[in-house]
């Protein structure tokens, strides 16, 4: 009998944790003819993979296709989740498992992202700005961090997609841990040019410590600087994701079956 099984960050903030749970919930819907789906977290919260993966067998599965719930293609996605599969495949040998991706780097992201900046007071149109529709205004756009290359290159990517859709004249990126620029190198580089007002739009799938720990930082350098910092929503788990996740899970349930000869194709191919 064929499982589905969801695996987010996790987060010490139960809001965190809650919004994930409230998000797969919708998801689920996308794949009715599945009637086993578990949700789990990596870190910091519970029930964890080996518990989802317990839950799922327990109700009659022999396949599991494990769906991480995370935004970029990181150590988590590579090393640690693999890892975990290895060790319930040993637990487990007649259980089959499959594995999917990231939501990585999709359209719908501009367009969630397009949506915070609207909703915190940017003016926007539909069309691709000409650079001279373009407004003095700087945004800084800020990501968990990894310390894989992979995931900082493919935040860049994003920036530049933000860049070409946004009447703005700078993208500037930032990671909250791991890697470099950090957030006080960011705000220090938005700090230099010379438009006044910067967006910061944290690239974060749900509220938590990062959150917190983000909004203290802009709070000291408003005192520092005349510059406006407006602080955008998080992505947050909105609703046009659902349809990102529901593409990852059907490439989850038709994949192969997991080996690590599998996974390094994968990866080499992307």
């Amino acid at each position: 009998m064929q499982a589905i099984l969801y695996i987010g960050h996790g987060s010490r903030v139960q809001a965190g944790n809650e919004e994930l749970r409230n998000f797969v919930e919708k998801a689920k819907a996308a794949h009715p003819e599945v009637a086993i789906q578990e949700c789990c977290f990596l870190e910091l919260a519970e029930p964890d993979i080996t518990e989802g993966v317990r839950a799922c067998i327990k109700q009659g599965a022999t396949r599991i296709a494990v769906v991480p719930v995370l935004l970029l293609t990181a150590m988590h996605a590579k090393v640690d989740i693999p890892q975990e599969i290895e060790r319930q495949r040993a637990r487990y040998p007649d259980v089959g498992f499959t594995y999917g991706r990231p939501m990585g780097i999709e359209a719908t992201m501009i367009e969630i992202m397009k949506a915070r900046l609207k909703k915190a007071g940017m003016s926007l149109t539909e069309a691709r700005p000409n650079y001279e529709e373009r407004q003095p205004v700087s945004l800084l756009l800020v990501g968990r961090g990894s310390s894989d290359p992979d995931a900082t290159s493919d935040l860049m990517k994003i920036a530049r997609l933000v860049w070409e859709y946004t009447p703005v004249t700078d993208v500037e990126v930032c990671f909250m841990a791991a890697t470099h620029p950090n957030v006080e190198e960011g705000l220090a580089r938005v700090t230099r040019l010379p438009n006044e007002t910067v967006y910061v739009i944290p690239y974060l799938l749900f509220t938590g410590v990062l959150m917190e720990t983000l909004e203290k930082q802009l709070a000291q350098w408003s005192k520092k600087t005349e510059k406006s910092f407006i602080l955008c929503d998080y992505l947050g788990f909105d609703d046009r994701l659902v349809d990102v996740l529901a593409e990852r899970v059907q490439e989850a349930l038709e994949a192969e079956p997991f080996s690590a000869d599998n996974l390094n194709r994968r990866w080499l191919q992307q």
